[in-house]
């Protein structure tokens, strides 16, 4: 008997908005406010995904499919 798998995923992509950082004073450098709020950015997202505290994130806009793939098993 010839049995084959057939298994369909999709990928889909949507923006976030998430609380990017601390206060900073006035004498802040510039380059490092955006280097400072990547990186506290990127926390609260793994930090949300590995906790599922989903409070500080914001989904903007609509999701968008942008690939839809078939892989069928010989």
């Amino acid at each position: 008997m010839n049995s084959r798998q057939t298994r369909t995923k999709a990928k889909v992509q949507f923006i976030v908005e998430v609380d990017g950082g601390q206060p900073w004073g006035d004498q802040a450098v510039l380059g490092t406010m955006y280097q400072q709020a990547k990186e506290s950015a990127l926390n609260t997202i793994r930090n949300a995904l590995r906790h599922g505290d989903q409070n500080e994130i914001h989904i903007i806009g609509e999701p968008k499919v942008i690939a839809v793939t078939t892989e069928v098993d010989p």
